[in-house]
């Protein structure tokens, strides 16, 4: 008689997933706003779009680092605390920006964060189709 071995309630893939083509997003945001409008918007850019890849980094960390536990109540709880861990550290990064860097372009700043943002969204729905 063989036993088989629980499954996991949770995928980290289409995490990591994400988080790469949110890098991908990063290079190209800082290129495209360092070579059109200097350095200041490329260097406002790359912080926006870090302060959104670092805050979804520490949730795939948070979130899934019991990935492969079949406790449904652990991942719960991870979950809760990586999205509030993420909020917290978005707010403190944006505002180490603000504070430590006077030449901050705003409009780079804010549209770099919402397109990884939207990235975060439109990922997940798109490897959902291919999936099935």
């Amino acid at each position: 008689m063989t036993v088989s071995k629980p499954q996991p309630l949770v995928d980290v893939q289409p995490a990591v997933q994400q988080l790469k083509w949110q890098l991908r997003l990063l290079a190209l945001l800082f290129l495209i706003a360092l070579l059109s409008a200097g350095t200041h918007a490329g260097l406002s850019a790359l912080a926006g779009a870090g302060i959104a890849v670092i805050g979804q980094a520490y949730f795939v960390f948070r979130a899934f680092r019991h990935a492969g536990a079949t406790s449904a109540q652990h991942i719960v709880q991870d979950f809760y605390r990586g999205a509030a861990g993420k909020f917290v550290l978005t707010a403190l990064l944006f505002a180490a920006v603000f504070a430590g860097y006077k030449a901050v372009e705003p409009g780079w700043l804010f549209a770099s964060f919402v397109l990884e943002q939207l990235v975060a969204w439109i990922v997940p729905l798109t490897s959902r189709r291919t999936q099935r």
